[in-house]
């Protein structure tokens, strides 16, 4: 499975959540300016796994701990359900993409048996034309010989 963007829950105390969640003190961030939230983690719903493209950490996704800016800390495990809710959709997108994968595979596989099928006729309606042509010719030579 790929992974995906890890959306930070909605916050127990402010109520505010984001489309991403940031790596707070990512290592790979020290170089940027100071009070940076670090980079944007990912999920891989399959294996439960967060990871932040920065610094190529990895972790499990019940060991995040969610650092909001209004200063509330807090863990997955507070928010279970919304994580599991980001899991969830994310494993259903991935079987919908993958539904759609084999839908088009059975699309291209008919669509080239319809092909070779129109094209096998082409060639029989071809070749028996040019049969029934060529015997008509020999017989027109034949008869014009006698």
């Amino acid at each position: 499975m790929t992974w995906v963007e890890f959306a930070f829950p909605q916050c127990p105390a402010c109520s505010r959540s984001w489309a991403v969640s940031q790596h707070r003190d990512c290592p790979e961030d020290a170089g940027s300016a100071a009070g940076s939230d670090g980079g944007g983690l990912e999920v891989q719903p399959d294996q439960s796994r967060v990871r932040c493209p920065g610094c190529r950490r990895t972790w499990g996704v019940w060991e995040t701990n969610f650092h909001c800016p209004c200063g509330r800390r807090f863990e997955a495990q507070e928010v279970e359900e919304a994580v599991r809710e980001i899991i969830r959709v994310a494993s259903l997108l991935a079987q919908v993409l993958a539904q759609q994968a084999r839908d088009l595979a059975d699309i291209r596989r008919a669509g080239d048996a319809s092909f070779r099928a129109w094209t096998s006729r082409l060639v029989n309606a071809v070749a028996s034309s040019l049969g029934t042509m060529a015997g008509r010719l020999v017989g027109s030579l034949l008869r014009a010989l006698d």
